[in-house]
């Protein structure tokens, strides 16, 4: 069963479950096969689809960042807050700035609160809201805590549209920040397209097109890459051996600590020679005398490349 990661560059127009379904038919039926952050299919760019034990490390291919390229058309709002819905709300933009728009750019640095786009996948009692939505039913989505590390302008606006840059954590709709930019400026604006560079170190460029993915085998990259992002540590054998008994370790004993770029609370990366995963830190020195590390159920095991 091959384990490990493929970099997709999906095109706009595809989703993102058809790019899975497409490397689920070259993997095999047996192979474990998801992607790592979805994609709108307005959208392009990086996808990061996960086969066999990598699944397991999904959700923290998911806390990493993400840089987006974003093309965002000012003076009109749309009910997808893209430009694949109906528009809504048509303002003013010819007034609109460059100075305007760096200063609203830079109030959205850090963390806030964000309300999704009501034509989103997100769940309201069991039901996408996109079908709540669509049946003229109200939507009653909640904010959510997300954290944009940059937003900046890339372009002069040229006939009503600015291209920006964002980096981004887990959860961020840049379509929802397109629509808050436009009611910032008090024109309205919504994103016209939307490109993805890159989820923490894996980038588009190293990506393949769908089509291109005639023989997986020599594409997939090594779950370790997945732990260069985190901060780690690279385990003595007894650690190893302790872990994956399901033991918990003195931290002073683990082994060698690895600076990395994702914060510590997205995860504490461990690495073995048959072993890669996340680990628990438990600061109570308990019958350690010293913070040790807890296994957790999502360490990956299998074939390391």
């Amino acid at each position: 069963m091959p384990n490990g990661l493929l970099l997709v560059d999906k095109p706009a127009g595809l989703r993102s479950t058809e790019c899975v379904t497409r490397v689920k038919l070259l993997a095999g039926k047996k192979t474990r096969v998801g992607h790592a952050g979805t994609l709108d299919s307005t959208a392009s760019g990086l996808l990061v689809v996960l086969l066999g034990t990598a699944t397991r490390l999904s959700d923290y291919v998911m806390k990493m960042p993400k840089v987006y390229n974003a093309m965002v058309r000012l003076g009109v709002s749309t009910d997808t807050c893209d430009a694949s819905g109906s528009v809504v709300f048509r303002g003013n933009a010819a007034k609109v700035c460059e100075p305007d728009i760096d200063r609203v750019l830079c109030s959205f640095w850090g963390a806030r609160m964000q309300l999704p786009p009501e034509i989103s996948a997100l769940k309201v009692k069991g039901k996408p809201s996109h079908r709540t939505a669509r049946e003229g039913l109200a939507v009653n989505l909640a904010s959510r805590p997300v954290t944009v590390t940059s937003a900046r302008r890339c372009s002069p606006v040229s006939d009503g549209v600015v291209r920006i840059s964002v980096t981004c954590g887990k959860g961020t709709y840049i379509r929802a920040l397109a629509r808050d930019i436009g009611e910032a400026l008090g024109c309205g604006a919504h994103l016209e397209s939307l490109r993805r560079l890159s989820i923490g170190p894996f980038n588009v460029h190293e990506a393949r097109a769908p089509e291109a993915l005639a023989d997986i085998s020599e594409k997939l990259r090594s779950l370790r890459e997945i732990g260069s992002a985190f901060h780690r540590v690279i385990l003595t054998s007894d650690a190893e051996k302790n872990l994956l008994r399901g033991l918990c370790v003195p931290m002073a004993d683990a082994g060698r600590y690895v600076p990395g770029n994702c914060g510590l609370s997205h995860g504490l990366c461990v690495e073995g020679c048959d072993i890669i995963g996340f680990a628990g830190v438990d600061l109570d020195k308990g019958r350690f005398g010293a913070p040790f590390l807890r296994p957790k159920i999502n360490v990956a095991i299998g074939e390391l490349k």
